[in-house]
């Protein structure tokens, strides 16, 4: 892991509420921004934000789902250990 890549991911992990993030991520298959969001009490644009953030970092996956016809995303861990090596 660069540097780059190692502040970004320290970023995301020294907000407050990562920890309970990760214990939604960990305790479902998979999740939207909005059921994050209402189960933390955060705005739904933080959720999103951070859920993209570990999207881009590729701790997170994302995927399209349609509900009607209104299309969102729901994301699931795919890496259950994180090292920081620089």
């Amino acid at each position: 892991m660069d540097y780059k890549t190692a502040a970004q991911l320290c970023g995301y992990l020294s907000k407050d509420y990562a920890e309970d993030f990760f214990k939604l991520l960990v305790n479902y298959q998979d999740i939207s921004a909005s059921e994050a969001a209402s189960r933390l009490s955060l705005h739904i644009r933080t959720a999103q934000d951070f859920l993209e953030g570990l999207t881009n970092l590729k701790i997170v996956n994302k995927m399209k789902v349609h509900e009607k016809k209104r299309p969102y995303y729901r994301y699931n861990l795919v890496t259950q250990k994180i090292s920081i090596e620089v």
